[in-house]
C-alpha cells in the first residue's frame, strides 16, 4: 500500500512539473503599481519587437517604472507623470523612466534590442528599499 501511495505521489509531482509552461513573451503588457509592488512583478517581452506597456498606478502616491541601463527605444503614448515628480527638480539619468501619479495611467511603446533580464524598480525615495522591484525578461524570438 505504501508503495502505491509513493508511486501516485511521484506521478503527481511529475505531472505538475509538466503542466507549468514558461512565460511566453507578449507585446501588450499592463503593470499595476501599488504601494509598494508591481503586479506582475516579472514580465516577459520579445527582443526587437515593439511592445505597448501600460503602467497603472493603483497606489495612493506617485510611482514610476525604471530600468537604469537598457538598450531600448521608447515612444510615449499617454503620459500622466511629471518630469520632476519625486526628484525635486533633478532629472535622473535612467535609460527607461515612466511615472504615473496616484490613480493615473501612463502608456508607452518600447522596443528592446538586447535580450536579457533587467531589474525594474521605483525610484521614488524609499520605494525600492520597501520592495518595489521587479524583472523585465527580454527574450530572443528565433
Amino acid at each position: 500500500m505504501l508503495k502505491k501511495l509513493l508511486l501516485v505521489a511521484a506521478a503527481l509531482l511529475v505531472l505538475s512539473a509538466c503542466s507549468s509552461s514558461p512565460t511566453t513573451p507578449t507585446t501588450d503588457v499592463t503593470v499595476e503599481m501599488t504601494d509598494f509592488a508591481y503586479n506582475p512583478a516579472s514580465i516577459t517581452i520579445p527582443a526587437n519587437q515593439p511592445v505597448t506597456l501600460t503602467v497603472k498606478n493603483l497606489g495612493n502616491i506617485e510611482h514610476d517604472f525604471v530600468v537604469e541601463k537598457i538598450d531600448a527605444t521608447t515612444s510615449m503614448m499617454q503620459d500622466s507623470g511629471s518630469e520632476a515628480h519625486h526628484a525635486h527638480g533633478e532629472r535622473q539619468n535612467y535609460d527607461l523612466h515612466v511615472s504615473a501619479g496616484a490613480g493615473e495611467t501612463s502608456v508607452f511603446q518600447l522596443t528592446v534590442s538586447e535580450p536579457g533580464t533587467y531589474k525594474i524598480f521605483c525610484s521614488v525615495e524609499g520605494h525600492k528599499r520597501a520592495g518595489m522591484i521587479g524583472k523585465l525578461n527580454v527574450v530572443d524570438q528565433q
